[in-house]
């Protein structure tokens, strides 16, 4: 094993050399398994991916009075299911390549070919290095004070096929990147548009500045549910909309119908409009400012009203004006935390959906709501990210005064 990473609890790293496999191991299309640490789950069988992951959604609700999990949906296959693709630009001698940057370190390894990727990403992004390498582009590098070519981000259409391409640059004058981020669209017919973004900031922020458009579309459109979405370089959207289909059904189960309903952490209304079918009024949270935008252009004549303020603060205060017949929410990773479960217990919906992408802050989560009377009703884990560790939870808790049937 080649050691990345040791912490004060972890020791992260890769295979160097592989001695005897394990029978539950898988021969893979992707040619970098042994220097790319992005999909942890990469050479190990669809059945123990998914006993892995059940084990992850287990260990989250124990000591809750809940039956197993239901079976884990898997949507897509283990490849090309990814829409969304966000590489690092490196340089391996003269080539400039793109890729990720293995785990714990900066060090960019190529993902040339990426199997996870849906086409044409893998190929975009190939003629994109190439572009760049003809281009004579020097690579950011702030080790060695070099600005230059920074990041590339590619978002595929999965109703359209349309692909949107920006190039993040840290060097004042954007000239190269304009210039490589024009020919690659030119090459490609799918690519429908390309903008180019000057980021000379030190976080891990990708797409910080202003985006610049280049040529062609300043957008694609996504469909999901029936329903049409604008998508820009900085809209929140997600990477696998197969599986976010399936992610949503759930949970509109889950939420049933009536007169009100409250949905924190809206992004652009993905949820938001198949909700407001359900229901009569509709409030949507919703912090992001461009995301918000977006969706406070889609809410019109939809009976949907628009909050863009912070979570912590917008979903207590709209409990405590309720009732809810359902509350509906997405957070980010880090979970629903102390502010917004703390409301909830206090004002008890009837009928809580929570769509959670992380087990353990599900695991955080749920107890001071069972705590507050909620029964754990369904649970359902869907695999939105095949090879990678990561699994998805729709959740239904319904409070036990309510009398809420499942």
């Amino acid at each position: 094993m080649r050691v990345d990473r040791t912490t004060r609890g972890t020791v992260q790293g890769r295979v160097a050399k592989l001695i005897r496999p394990d029978p539950g191991r898988v021969e893979t299309p992707c040619a970098h398994a042994f220097h790319c640490t992005g999909c942890a789950l990469l050479q190990v069988s669809e059945a123990e991916e998914d006993a892995f992951k059940r084990g992850r959604v287990k260990a989250a609700l124990a000591g809750a009075e809940v039956a197993e999990p239901e079976a884990t949906l898997r949507p897509t296959g283990p490849y090309g299911y990814r829409h969304l693709a966000k590489q690092v630009f490196g340089r391996r001698g003269r080539e400039v390549v793109l890729g990720s940057y293995v785990a714990g370190t900066h060090h960019v390894t190529d993902n040339e070919g990426c199997p996870v990727l849906a086409a044409p990403l893998p190929t975009v992004l190939r003629d994109l290095a190439t572009a760049a390498t003809e281009a004579g582009a020097g690579v950011h590098d702030p080790d060695c004070g070099v600005a230059g070519l920074r990041y590339a981000v590619a978002r595929r259409s999965h109703a359209t096929g349309a692909v949107l391409l920006t190039v993040v640059t840290s060097a004042s004058d954007p000239s190269v990147a304009v210039d490589v981020a024009r020919r690659t669209h030119d090459a490609h017919d799918a690519v429908v548009g390309a903008s180019v973004v000057i980021n000379r900031g030190e976080g891990n922020a990708i797409l910080a500045g202003d985006v610049v458009p280049v040529v062609g579309a300043e957008a694609i459109e996504e469909e999901l549910l029936g329903h049409r979405h604008m998508i820009g370089p900085r809209t929140f959207f997600q990477v696998n909309p197969a599986a976010a289909i399936e992610l949503f059904r759930v949970a509109l189960a889950a939420a049933g119908s009536g007169s009100r309903c409250l949905e924190g952490y809206a992004g652009v209304g993905a949820l938001t409009w198949p909700l407001a079918e359900r229901f009569e009024r509709v409030v949507a949270v919703e912090s992001h400012p461009e995301t918000a935008r977006l969706l406070l252009e889609g809410s019109r004549n939809r009976g949907v009203e628009v909050r863009a303020e912070d979570a912590d603060r917008a979903i207590p205060e709209l409990l405590a004006a309720g009732p809810w017949d359902a509350v509906v929410l997405d957070p980010p990773r880090r979970g629903l935390g102390d502010v917004v479960t703390g409301a909830l217990a206090m004002s008890a919906p009837p009928r809580i959906v929570l769509l959670s992408c992380e087990p353990g802050t599900l695991g955080r989560d749920l107890p001071p709501l069972v705590a507050a009377g909620y029964g754990i009703t369904r649970v359902v884990p869907i695999d939105q990210f095949p090879r990678t560790a990561h699994v998805e939870t729709v959740t239904l808790l319904t409070h036990q005064r309510a009398g809420v049937a499942s």
